[in-house]
């Protein structure tokens, strides 16, 4: 028994050795992996800080702006951060309109622990390539020319916005990219203008002028389809009180191509020209800007885009824009500027608007307006031969002159269209010409002269459009597209809503007179910005 015990002492004892043989042997092993590991995260850091370096250098050295030899520009960099010696070569590649930097170099890094597995020493190498150039890119322009711009407010525009156009579009050649530029003028309305309009599927209620209104619900959502009906603004003017004349002089919406949208457009003279004929007039409409800006970066636009180009009015190689939102080649952006804020957005009320009027005209059997004759049914009775209508060429005269049971110039008459008949005269000049003195007769009442005086309507307020303009500038945000906004001079209204309406702080100024142009020149470098392309 006692010769048992004995050898399981010894036992014991043999494994107590083995235990502490290979403890020694895991502090080893330990101590190898965390030296190992120092020599790694040395290289690592090194590594970094060669490569962030080298990054900064090439984008700075890149830069078109920049008129230092880029090669000198790069080593600079490099010395100024104690890296000279690891710098090897530099490259760059430039035209008139892009510029490419590439980069390269290594350092040997000595070991401390590797030293025992062999490993004398790490190589940390860098590499990077910047480049500058316009790529395929896409931009709406959206710029106010309301009353409150007249004066040296659209002269210093008109500058800014024509040298923004010269910055973002240049020469291009193989690989270099397109550029295109929608210009969307806005006051109270947007004018689409005689030509675009016809890319666009507008109601047939009349053809003196085209701009569209829209319902509050589709400010949340991007796309106008071409195909789509749209709502036609009545053409009207709620100012004049002219009673002669037999066009507006003051439309709400501006007639033919004054002041109107330009599609997609790379040509820069041609821009540069459609912008020096901006003119200033009306209210103010940001959300109408930014709902047209937005919608001609849309996809769906594309078919009017590639009908114009089939038409020559695009370049061909727009004809599929605009991109879809995930294509890797393209980005979208819109730069929109106001001097102002929101103001009530108004149409004509529904009964004037639609339908036709209770009045008649004689043309003569002319072509000119001036000389036609008006007539008002202001008492419809049962027939025809009971009715009574004023006749407007009598209305100084006594009133057994002014009123007959038939329109002036009989059968030769016809009905004008509420479309027809607010196109020529202002609503409170038509209130004054051919309501005022039936009123006074007793044959229409007040209320019906008041109509007509004010035959307009509100359909949007100030507050209102604010929020659609927010809501169509998240729209837009949600699908990438990249939104600048410019207050000029803007009361705090405008400046809230711009700033609500920018993709980030940094997208969104606040400029006083001159200070646009700088502004406008450092968004278009922006747009133009620098990518690391390795």
């Amino acid at each position: 028994m006692g010769h048992l015990v004995k050898q399981r002492c010894a036992f014991w004892a043999d494994e107590d050795g083995n235990i502490t043989i290979f403890s020694l042997f895991m502090v080893m092993l330990i101590l190898a992996i965390t030296g190992a590991a120092v020599d790694i995260m040395r290289f690592e850091a090194t590594r970094a800080k060669m490569q962030s370096t080298m990054d900064r250098a090439v984008l700075a050295a890149a830069d078109l702006d920049q008129e230092q030899d880029p090669t000198a520009v790069v080593q600079d960099y490099m010395l100024k951060a104690g890296l000279d010696e690891v710098l090897a070569e530099v490259n760059v590649e430039q035209g008139l309109n892009h510029r490419t930097v590439a980069a390269n170099g290594s350092a040997d890094l000595e070991t401390i622990f590797l030293k025992m597995s062999g490993l004398d020493s790490l190589t940390a190498p860098a590499a990077s390539t910047a480049e500058e150039k316009i790529s395929n890119v896409e931009i709406s322009l959206v710029l106010d020319v309301s009353g409150s711009m007249n004066g040296s407010r659209i002269t210093n525009m008109r500058a800014a916005a024509a040298e923004f156009v010269d910055t973002v579009i240049q020469p291009t050649g193989e690989g270099s990219g397109l550029t295109t530029v929608s210009v969307v003028p806005y006051n109270a309305t947007v004018n689409l203008g005689t030509t675009v309009a016809g890319y666009w599927t507008l109601d047939n209620l009349h053809n003196y002028s085209n701009c569209v209104i829209f319902d509050n619900d589709e400010f949340d959502t991007v796309a106008i389809s071409p195909s789509t009906e749209l709502t036609r603004l009545a053409h009207f003017d709620l100012y004049s009180t002219s009673q002669t004349t037999t066009s507006l002089p003051n439309p709400w919406c501006k007639t033919g191509d004054t002041s109107a949208v330009m599609v997609h457009s790379s040509d820069k003279t041609a821009l540069g020209n459609h912008i020096a004929g901006l003119t200033a007039g009306g209210n103010t409409a940001i959300d109408l800007g930014v709902k047209w800006g937005v919608a001609l970066l849309d996809p769906a636009a594309r078919p009017a885009v590639s009908a114009m180009a089939g038409d020559g009015l695009v370049v061909a190689d727009a004809a599929a824009r605009p991109a879809e939102y995930d294509d890797p080649e393209a980005i979208k952006f819109v730069v929109v500027m106001t001097d102002g804020a929101n103001t009530t957005e108004y149409d004509l009320k529904y009964h004037h608007k639609y339908g036709m009027s209770d009045i008649w005209v004689d043309d003569r059997g002319t072509s000119s307006l001036s000389d036609d004759r008006y007539s008002l049914l202001v008492d419809d009775n049962y027939g025809t031969n009971n009715d009574v209508y004023f006749w407007e060429r009598y209305e100084n005269y006594s009133a057994s002159y002014r009123y007959d049971n038939f329109p002036d110039g009989g059968n030769n008459a016809r009905r004008m269209s509420n479309a027809e008949i607010f196109a020529r005269f202002g609503t409170k000049g038509l209130a004054k010409k051919m309501y005022v003195k039936p009123y006074y007769d007793g044959y229409v009442s007040y209320n019906t002269y008041r109509d007509v005086y004010y035959g307009y309507t509100s359909i949007v307020n100030g507050s209102a459009a604010d929020a659609r303009l927010s809501d169509i500038c998240d729209a837009a945000k949600d699908t990438g597209i990249v939104i600048f906004s410019i207050a000029f001079e803007a009361p705090s209204g405008g400046q809230i809503a711009l700033a609500d309406c920018a993709s980030s702080p940094s997208h969104y100024f606040d400029v006083e007179g001159v200070e646009i142009t700088d502004t406008f020149h450092a968004i278009a470098r922006q747009i133009n910005s620098l990518r690391l392309i390795q």
